[in-house]
């Protein structure tokens, strides 16, 4: 039986997974480092802000996936061999296929900053980076002040996640207006008015130097 492999159990794999399922009775695997199932990532600030649990994120129930027999695996993929269609993992495991997907997503895009490595720099993208954040910024008591370098969607979010428990955030958006690329100029102004009238310190057409 043809063994189909997908690196990633974000919404790209699972879908890729679901609908290949549909269409045939292909082995599938899907291999993760990240969680063991599949969870929505938009869900985490609300996790953060304590309107759900981190379990309440998962879309399908764990029966879902011995029911369509999709078969799940932790593990971090360290090396793909093409020539023998081996994946090598971290842990020293190996494991064969026949047709590969990758579909480990996207990663906060970082642009050299001296100290861009520093503990406590973090982006809002894994399971993992909420776990950080519980951890650097749980109060205002640890955390005196967060800067959020970014004026899109995810830094947004994380203005309200922080604001929620009342830390003082510095929001640095390089252009001259929130957004300003999508919206009219008169909504982008209502939305720079909305930001500070919350308390955060927005500073607009400003680029990151230095950490």
């Amino acid at each position: 039986m043809e063994h189909i492999v997908i690196i990633g159990n974000g919404i790209s794999g699972v879908t890729a997974a679901r609908h290949i399922r549909k269409l045939s009775n292909k082995k599938i695997t899907i291999i993760s480092a990240e969680t063991d199932y599949f969870f929505s990532r938009t869900a985490l600030m609300y996790v953060y802000m304590g309107h759900m649990k981190f379990e309440h994120t998962q879309p399908y129930e764990p029966w879902f996936w011995k029911k369509n027999r999709i078969e799940l695996k932790k593990g971090f993929v360290e090396r793909v061999e093409t020539a023998s269609k081996t994946l090598h993992f971290s842990n020293k495991e190996q494991m064969n296929y026949d047709k590969l997907i990758i579909a480990t997503g996207s990663k906060p895009n970082k642009f050299g900053w001296p100290g861009q490595d520093l503990k406590g720099v973090m982006g809002l993208y894994h399971k993992q980076d909420l776990e950080r954040l519980e951890a650097y910024a749980p109060n205002n008591n640890i955390c005196k002040r967060a800067v959020i370098v970014g004026g899109g969607l995810i830094g947004i979010e994380l203005a309200e996640m922080l604001h929620s428990r009342h830390i003082p955030v510095t929001f640095l958006v390089r252009e001259d207006s929130f957004w300003n690329g999508v919206l009219p100029n008169g909504e982008s102004q209502m939305i720079n008015e909305e930001i500070r009238k919350n308390g955060i310190d927005l500073r607009l057409g400003v680029n990151l130097k230095e950490i």
